[in-house]
């Protein structure tokens, strides 16, 4: 198997989680019940309340930043840590 593009692995994490990231949001400002709903069901013991700094758009951009640079982070990780072990 050939190796992993360390960027583009990395680019693609990060350009999924800024399409996602929105997204997520939008969800909270238009059925916040549903979302909390599905959060308490999928991740055991969170007890998620949504707020209206879950709303702000300072948040939302500034979450959508740090959370976009973590997965390039983890995206280039991956691959690196991938093409370590695939030789």
């Amino acid at each position: 198997m050939g190796k992993l593009n360390v960027l583009a692995l990395a680019n693609t994490f990060a350009v999924i989680d800024l399409v996602l990231h929105p997204i997520f949001h939008l969800w909270v400002s238009v059925a916040p019940n549903s979302y909390e709903w599905l959060m308490n069901l999928f991740i055991a013991g969170l007890h998620l309340k949504v707020t209206e700094f879950d709303s702000s758009i300072q948040h939302i951009l500034l979450g959508t930043v740090i959370e976009a640079s973590v997965f390039w982070i983890l995206g280039a990780t991956v691959a690196t840590i991938y093409n370590k072990f695939s030789k």
